[in-house]
């Protein structure tokens, strides 16, 4: 049996916003959970589908801003494995829409995996550039807001 993920420390990017996504997208796989086994049905995972798709659509927005404003050289690097996601999440749902089978063990192991590593690897390389300003930053976005997020 899977357990429920759980939010450590070790897995913030010192940001309360782009944490926060983080820990929304982790609950969204913790609804998940009951259906490992077989126990949910086609509506509850599509629902579960819906919701992650809205999550990371608007995390994988604001974390690319917050890259770009906070002048992370390898942004669109990063951008890039985002759109690989979205588009593993986007073409999951449209299976579900479709009436195609879903696998809720398949979903939670694919996106699991890809978020830890994603998280406690790459985004990991954009923490220092949102601690402090640097010389490739849009000034006038640290100006506005004090420091990126």
């Amino acid at each position: 049996m899977v357990t429920f993920i759980t939010w450590g420390s070790e897995m913030s990017v010192g940001s309360e916003l782009l944490d926060g996504h983080h820990r929304m997208i982790i609950d969204c796989l913790n609804q998940l959970h009951p259906l490992l086994d077989g126990n949910g049905n086609e509506a509850q995972l599509a629902k579960v589908l819906t919701q992650l798709e809205e999550f990371v659509l608007l995390h994988f927005s604001e974390e690319e801003q917050a890259m770009r404003h906070a002048g992370y050289p390898d942004w669109r690097a990063h951008k890039d494995q985002h759109d690989r996601m979205y588009d593993v999440v986007f073409n999951l749902k449209a299976d579900a829409e479709h009436g195609r089978a879903l696998d809720a063990r398949h979903l939670f192991d694919l996106v699991y995996n890809w978020l830890l590593d994603h998280i406690l690897g790459t985004d990991k390389q954009y923490q220092p550039f949102l601690a402090a300003p640097h010389p490739e930053a849009d000034d006038s976005w640290h100006r506005s807001n004090g420091r990126p997020y």
